[in-house]
């Protein structure tokens, strides 16, 4: 009898730790609100990541804006995170631990750049007249007020005395604005195409005024620690994440209508289904000699007090071949 007791004993827990071994394991995804939507994608339709569901689930975050994403990043709650260059540079120049794993975005002419606005009427004609005024960023240390504070160096202006900031998440600024609380917006798409659809506002400057090259925009980093200890997990959501990639690229319409139908993007379609949107790579391969220099501008301009090599940070062999 306790013979048999202990057979079916030892069956039972087998059979446990057979579903266990099965349980796909949940990675933790931080995400922000622009420029992301390969990786969003992967969420909102399913069916074109095949090892989602077998390999992995998705537990995805949605972010303000990068610096509480790398907070939570240090603090071991996430596993992958969106983030832009400058602060991935940024972060690594700090000492934190993580690799580039893949590209999502471009911030590079001839597709969209993100948009610095005022109302039709305010007095901000150059940007000179960025004196005073309240420039908006989405969080500190972020490409947002890398390239904000970019323009006003370039008006001979100090950014840290003749202007002044305030951090208001992107979907927010347009109100902000247009109530006085900024005098100049911060607009990544699709926020960009929504304001212009509105009317009311103008552009004084973009990215490009900081930053006169091409540059990853937002990109993809790995934890040291899903990285050595479940690379094969890495691997497959990186294989899928090639696929929403290549499925975006191919039918732009139909991957954004999933979007708005998963609530994931809350611009009306008519506007969100035809907005300029950003270069990406089709590989989802960062640039790395672009990335450099980058790095550069940053030293170059006092956001890093040393120079991070883009090979040092980026690891491109999770992604297939």
């Amino acid at each position: 009898m306790k013979s048999r007791f202990a057979g079916i004993l030892a069956l039972a827990m087998l059979c446990t730790a057979g579903n266990a071994m099965a349980e796909p394991y949940s990675l933790r995804v931080g995400r922000g609100v622009a420029a992301e939507e390969q990786l969003w994608l992967m969420a909102a339709l399913p069916s074109v990541t095949p090892n989602q569901g077998k390999v992995y689930k998705i537990d995805m975050t949605e972010f303000r804006g990068v610096d509480t994403r790398f907070q939570a990043f240090e603090a071991g709650q996430l596993d992958l995170a969106t983030t832009s260059t400058e602060a991935a540079l940024f972060a690594a120049e700090k000492g934190m631990k993580f690799k580039i794993v893949a590209s999502i975005s471009e911030e590079a002419l001839p597709g969209f750049v993100t948009q610095f606005m005022v109302l039709d009427n305010s007095p901000i004609h150059a940007l000179a007249d960025l004196k005073g005024k309240i420039i908006g960023t989405n969080a500190a240390r972020s490409s947002i007020e890398f390239w904000a504070r970019g323009a006003v160096k370039s008006a001979g202006l100090n950014p840290d005395r003749d202007v002044r900031w305030a951090v208001v998440p992107f979907p927010a600024q347009e109100e902000a604005v247009r109530s006085g609380k900024l005098d100049v917006g911060a607009f990544p798409q699709p926020f960009a195409a929504n304001v212009k659809a509105h009317g009311g506002m103008r552009t004084v400057f973009t990215s490009k005024v900081a930053v006169p090259f091409a540059e990853d925009l937002q990109v993809l980093i790995a934890s040291a620690e899903i990285m050595e200890k479940h690379a094969d997990v890495l691997r497959a959501f990186m294989s899928d994440y090639a696929r929403a990639n290549t499925f975006y690229h191919e039918h732009p319409k139909e991957a954004k209508q999933a979007l708005i139908d998963a609530k994931i993007v809350l611009i009306p379609p008519q506007i969100y289904l035809n907005m300029e949107d950003n270069l990406r790579d089709p590989n989802g391969r960062p640039n790395l000699d672009t990335m450099n220099r980058l790095a550069d501008l940053l030293v170059a301009d006092h956001y890093l007090d040393r120079k991070v090599d883009a090979a040092s940070i980026v690891d491109m062999s999770y992604l297939p071949k």
